[in-house]
């Protein structure tokens, strides 16, 4: 991936800016962590405002699925409807995460890399090196039990990714399908250095604050019909009209009906 090279070199430089100053490498992955975040912030706040959208929507497409699911023509038509009375274009949710998967990937890349930290420790534990890989020090619990304090960092990577899916996954049905994901995600902190550990909850972290920022307090989905689905109901009796009143003017209506007044002629005759 040569592509990414440049990329790698620009954020490479960023992370020495910050160390320049605050000597302090575990203080510069978290600024830079959150330089990149905000520079990529337009692009997350579109996805943010798409992906609300679609999960409102949600409930009304599987809505449409079971009514067309044996006519996928017409259930186009319809979704499409859905969209136009909506004004969404799911696309959107997912071109801004295309352009930031590069930046994304640099930042791994960048990370991941060998003698990257030199021998800079995690901040208050001097004998933890951001370089080190977790898994390779649980063969020494035995000797040194407070290395124990390493399998803090696999827990946090876990447990931020968990509530970020809880919170912005809202589909019972999707929350099933990702239920592995912390537990997946968690495991993988144990085979990548520390320094790549930080960026990741540093960075699920400030998602979770941006997701609150543009969308809110998570809620459940709407379930009023959209508009491309809303039919005219009857109408509804008058409010505050009494039952007596009404019934007079059903009254008056049905004696100036054809039928009364052929019935009025007949007993005449």
């Amino acid at each position: 991936m040569q592509f990414l090279n440049p990329i790698i070199d620009a954020l490479h430089g960023v992370l020495n800016f910050f160390y320049g100053f605050t000597h302090d490498l575990t203080l510069s992955i978290i600024l830079m962590t959150l330089l990149v975040k905000l520079v990529l912030h337009p692009l997350t706040r579109v996805q943010l405002r798409s992906m609300k959208a679609m999960q409102v929507l949600a409930p009304h497409m599987e809505t449409l699925r079971r009514k067309y699911k044996d006519d996928p023509k017409a259930l186009n038509q319809e979704m499409m409807a859905l969209y136009r009375a909506h004004n969404v274009n799911p696309m959107m949710g997912c071109l801004p995460m295309l352009v930031q998967m590069p930046v994304l990937w640099g930042l791994f890349r960048l990370l991941y890399q060998k003698n990257l930290f030199g021998n800079a420790t995690l901040d208050g534990l001097s004998w933890l090196r951001l370089d080190e890989i977790p898994s390779h020090m649980y063969g020494q619990f035995a000797q040194h039990p407070q290395l124990l304090v390493v399998l803090i960092i696999p827990l946090l990577v876990a447990l931020t990714t968990w509530f970020q899916q809880r919170m912005s996954v809202t589909d019972p049905q999707q929350a099933r399908m990702f239920v592995f994901m912390p537990i997946m995600v968690g495991y993988f902190a144990m085979l990548y250095p520390v320094g790549l550990s930080v960026y990741w909850i540093v960075s699920t972290t400030a998602y979770i604050g941006e997701y609150y920022l543009v969308v809110g307090r998570p809620h459940p989905m709407a379930a009023a019909p959209p508009k491309s689905q809303a039919v005219s109901a009857p109408a509804a009796p008058e409010a505050g009209k009494p039952k007596a009143d009404r019934s007079a003017k059903a009254g008056g209506a049905a004696r100036r009906s054809p039928v009364a007044q052929g019935k009025k002629g007949a007993k005449r005759a």
